[in-house]
Parts: C-alpha cells; structure tokens; sequence
C-alpha cells in the first residue's frame, strides 16, 4: 500500500510528478520505552512526558496526515522545552535507534517566551532493521525571541526518518533550523513555519549527501502575512550511487504582508550517473510590495576544478571530498556546536572514502581531464 508525503500545497501538473513524494507505508511502529539522553545549560525546563501536549492546527497535514496523528498521539520520546522571559539556554537531546527499540515516535515542543535565546541540539544515530524515527517539533517563540534547532542524522541505512516542524512566530521573532542529513535509508523534512506577525525571520540550513538508494525529501511552506518578515531557505549537497532528493518550497506572500523578503535556493552536485535531482521552488503572492527570490541548480563536479586540486597533489577521491565539503561546509559551519559539525564531517568523509573504494563517482569528469603525467 502506498502513501503520499511532503505534498505541495499548490499542486502543479500531475505528469510532472514533483506534487508529491509515493512511498509504502510503514509498519505501525512498536512503542518500547526509551530514555533520551539530555543535558543542558542555562536556566531552561527540560521535560519528558507521557501522551500529547501538542494540539491539532487547522490545515496543517505534516508530512501525511497519517504520520502526523501518529506523532500527535504521543510516543516514546516526547520532550518539552521551556524557557521563560528574557532567559538565555542551551539544550542537547540525544536520540538512538537499536534493535532493541528500532522505532522513535513523538514531539519536541519548544516554548521560548518574550526576549529568550534558546538554542537546542540534536542528534540522531543508530541503526535497525525497518527502523523508524517521526518526530514533530511544534515551536512557540514569542515576541523578540531567539531559537536556533540544529541537528546532525548519522543512522544506519535502514531507518526511515521524518521530520515534521511546525512553527507559531511572535512578533519580531527569529527561528532558525539548520540540518545535516547523512544517514538513513529515506529522510523526509517536511516544514511548516507561518510569519503572521511583524518583523518575523525563519532561516532554514540543511546538508545531505546521498548515496546507494537513499532517499531525501525536503518541502517547506512559509505562508508570510505578517510585515517585513524576512524568510531564507537554502539545502545544499551531493548525491552518489542511485540516491534521490526532492526539494519543495514555498514562499506564500499573503495580502497585507507588506514589505516581506523572502529567498529560496537549491543546489545539488551529482557526482555520477544514474541519481536523481528534482527542485520546485514556487513563490506565491498576493501582496504588491514584496521580494521573492528563487534558485536552483544541479550539475556534475567541474573538471577543471577537479584538475586544478589534482594538480595540486590531491587524489582524484580526496579532490573530490574538497569540492563536497566546500559546498556542504557552510551549513555545516552554522550548526553552532563543535562535536555535532565533526560527528557530521567524519559521516561525510567516510561515505566519500567509502564510495570512492566501490566507484561509485562518475568517471566523466576523469575521461576529461588532461594527462597529469
């Protein structure tokens, strides 16, 4: 049986086949305890609770609607965040795939009140057969409030990982999402963040390198009704193998949404034949005084960068982890914590290494390289 996820919320046409991603649905997962491992710093409420304290919001599906009530019923790993007025805190959550609990189920809500920073960290490892991780965050940042959500994913090649974002702004808010995505068989973002109030900004960064038949699916919908919001989308990486990435966003300019910018790019290196890029970036309006930026791009590695590194004393693997790192390295940078972005870059050079032991890379550029010799 199959299943739709990350559906575009103006669908385009249906022979084009980019409206949404068909998967298989899964098997009800099985809810066995598990402990998070937590710590944090600063004066903060960390929390793990039992059953729901996220509501249902009106026309918001999640990444499907199926995958959405599983996660609002609760699960294994809820977690709650609060920070009050004028509080300053950081959070790390740590969370583990086994065999002995291969399915991960739940939410993370965020509360960050008036004139807060918070920034939480989060990473995502391990490994089991059918594996499964969905967890919703449900962000309230409140009115000049500052919260930064980074997260490094390094499981094993047989998890499914969803990842629904669900954010409520207040009035000059920042909320800031940066993202690197390695592991995993299918990792599917699907992010929903309304700017309804003046002087709001959403930032998203996210990574991902493909490889095999991995699968990543990105969709983003920021309606922006409030004025001078300010959005900035980017997802930048690499595939291998037979790998696949979708990117959907939208940038919903609303009336009364005056003087809003809002950007979004996409940019993907393939680095041989036979994986699969596909980008919609849409920009909608309805507001007169907006600017809406776009931009994607796809394309293999440039030869003559590569000769030019080779010439240099580089292997052609090691030239081509330079060019990887150079395009993923500035997502990676933001992630704000030195032990997520070297557990990230360490998942990306063993891939690289890796791949480059079983061919996977593309020889196209190599046939065109001049003689080094």
């Amino acid at each position: 049986m199959k299943q739709y996820f990350n559906e575009l919320p103006r669908p385009t046409f249906r022979w084009m086949r980019v409206n949404h991603q068909e998967l298989d649905v899964p098997q009800s997962p099985q809810l066995k305890k598990v402990s998070v491992a937590e710590r944090h710093e600063g004066s903060v409420e960390v929390r793990f609770y039992e059953g729901s304290e996220v509501p249902a919001v009106p026309d918001f599906t999640g990444a499907s609607p199926e995958t959405l009530n599983q996660a609002l019923a609760g699960g294994n790993v809820n977690c709650g965040i609060t920070v009050r007025e004028g509080q300053k805190a950081s959070v790390w959550l740590h969370y583990t795939v086994s065999e002995a609990v291969p399915d991960l189920v739940g939410q993370l809500h965020i509360q960050a009140g008036k004139n807060s920073v918070l920034q939480v960290f989060t990473l995502f490892d391990g490994d089991a057969p059918a594996g499964l991780v969905n967890l919703l965050h449900y962000v309230e940042a409140g009115e000049n409030a500052s919260v930064t959500i980074s997260k490094v994913q390094v499981h094993g090649n047989r998890v499914r990982h969803i990842d629904q974002r669900l954010t409520r702004d207040g009035k000059g808010s920042r909320v800031k999402f940066v993202s690197a995505e390695v592991g995993g068989h299918q990792t599917l973002v699907y992010c929903r963040t309304e700017l309804n109030h003046d002087e709001s900004v959403f930032e998203s960064r996210s990574m991902y390198l493909g490889d095999e038949d991995q699968l990543f699916d990105y969709s983003y919908w920021v309606p922006n009704q409030g004025c001078k919001t300010h959005t900035d989308i980017l997802t930048t990486g690499a595939l291998m193998g037979k790998s696949r990435k979708f990117f959907r966003g939208t940038i919903d300019f609303l009336r009364g949404g005056k003087k809003a910018v809002g950007s979004e790019e996409d940019t993907c290196l393939l680095l041989n034949k036979g994986v699969h890029s596909i980008s919609v970036p849409l920009l909608l309006c309805k507001e007169d005084d907006v600017v809406g930026n776009h931009a994607s791009s796809s394309g293999q590695v440039d030869p003559d960068m590569l000769f030019y590194l080779m010439s240099r004393g580089f292997s052609e693997a090691g030239a081509r982890l330079v060019i990887v790192e150079s395009n993923i390295r500035p997502v990676i940078d933001q992630l704000g914590d030195e032990t997520l972005a070297n557990k990230a870059l360490q998942a990306v050079r063993e891939k690289m290494q890796f791949c480059s032991r079983k061919g996977n890379c593309d020889e196209q550029c190599t046939k065109r390289l001049p003689d080094l010799n």
